[in-house]
């Protein structure tokens, strides 16, 4: 009896070693989810929290990890120049954070201390060709400069494509729906959609090109596999151009966590294929509008205030004095004057020098304001001494041919004096 009692005790002890029966068994909600039809459940709504940067710092060559202490000094100097880029973008003054949210991506740690997403190649960097160097450039280049039109912008400013495809850092998640036939990937952020059949069907004439591509699937065991072509010349991603042909990878490993791959081939952007890979989080919260331009107005007056930079640049350079002549009460006993010479300069600066039978000069800011067609003179110093410190607001009016300014100086009274300027240079 003893003996037969010691053999089915070391059974019973032998079943529950084994991974997945007995007490080891995972709890139902740690294994990957799956649909009533059988194959993995990808629902939920998926982020990648990571500061971790696409590509691997020149200055962290051959490193693929750091330690705590270089985490953190990368960290406070990458946040410092996010805000700085967005600073000189909006031309304002703003506290770090991420279109608004409250909990911004930059809060968050590098994933697991990596310094890339890119895998491979091995050194963390996208190998591209000169074409490619040259395409990931393109949305900075629309971005500088006086927009001739909205083309003239980057494509994530039109609200036309951003930069989720495929997701990556970025405090906005994605939300994945999913049918027996089909799996749905809603990037919320500049509010794209990519629809993708799990099913033979065939693939969209590369005559007609789509802002995220055309896209099909197939699972591969419990993994989908998504490839991608047919991308409209105009978006980038990296630095791709027409032919690009994105692989990704979903791999749902639990509740929280899927496992994502994606690998980018483009013979003519990428000298070779190259991949990335990192885990995305379930955040199961709710998506809620993502609202590129609040109540459509930004790209109306962003584009009135090109044309009024463009005026503005009109008054840069050298004028010389044609006429000049007095108006209202102090026309008669006022100075007279018959030569001079007016400056502006793109930094902002002017100077002013009058003679005839009287002599004016000073020098200081201006600010031109096209709405009201007024360049207002702010003096810091000049002749007489009682000037300094007075704004002197002009009305003005420039020539079509840009070589002719008449400034009316405007007083408590109305105009008081109208001078006319020649260009030149």
């Amino acid at each position: 009896m003893t003996q037969h009692l010691l053999c089915v005790l070391t059974f019973a002890g032998a079943i529950l070693s084994v991974p997945g029966l007995g007490a080891a068994q995972p709890d139902g909600d740690a294994r990957p989810p799956r649909t009533p039809w059988g194959v993995p459940n990808l629902e939920g709504t998926w982020s990648l929290p990571t500061m971790t940067p696409l590509e691997r710092p020149a200055e962290f060559e051959g490193r693929e990890r750091l330690t705590a202490e270089e985490e953190a000094e990368f960290l406070a100097r990458r946040r410092s120049g996010i805000r700085a880029g967005l600073a000189r973008a909006l031309s304002a003054d703003f506290e770090l954070g991420d279109g608004g949210v409250d909990q911004s991506i930059y809060d968050h740690p590098l994933l697991d201390g990596r310094t890339s997403l890119v895998v491979l190649p091995e050194n963390g960097r996208i190998p591209r060709t000169e074409e490619g160097r040259y395409r990931v450039g393109m949305p900075g280049r629309r971005m500088s400069g006086i927009p001739e039109g909205p083309e003239s912008r980057a494509l994530d400013e039109r609200c036309m494509m951003g930069g989720a495809l495929p997701l990556r850092g970025s405090a906005f998640p994605a939300r994945i729906f999913q049918t027996p036939d089909h799996v749905v990937i809603h990037y919320e952020f500049i509010n794209t959609t990519v629809t993708v059949p799990i099913d033979d069907r065939p693939v969209v004439s590369s005559r007609i090109p789509q802002w995220s591509g055309t896209s099909r699937g197939f699972w591969d065991g419990d993994t989908l596999v998504i490839e991608s072509t047919n991308f409209d010349p105009r978006w980038t991603f990296a630095g791709s151009g027409v032919g690009m042909r994105l692989v990704q990878r979903l791999t749902r490993i639990d509740r929280d966590t899927m496992h994502q791959e994606y690998t980018v081939y483009d013979p003519d952007s990428f000298m070779e294929p190259w991949t990335a890979d990192y885990p995305l989080t379930n955040t199961e919260e709710a998506i809620y509008e993502f609202a590129c331009h609040e109540g459509n107005r930004s790209m109306t007056l962003l584009l009135n205030g090109a044309r009024a930079t463009e005026q503005i640049q009109r008054f840069i350079g050298a004028f010389g004095l044609s006429t000049f002549e007095l108006i209202g009460g102090g026309a008669e006993d006022g100075p007279v004057f018959t030569d001079g010479m007016l400056s502006y300069d793109a930094s902002g600066r002017m100077s002013v020098q009058l003679s005839g039978s009287g002599y004016l000069a000073y020098y200081g800011e201006y600010f031109v304001n096209v709405t009201r067609k007024v360049v207002e003179h702010t003096v810091e110093g000049g002749s007489p001494a009682d000037l300094r410190d007075r704004t002197l607001s002009y009305s003005y009016e420039l020539a079509g041919d840009g070589n002719t300014l008449v400034l009316s100086l405007t007083g408590d009274d109305g105009v008081e004096s109208r001078s006319t300027w020649q260009r030149h240079r």
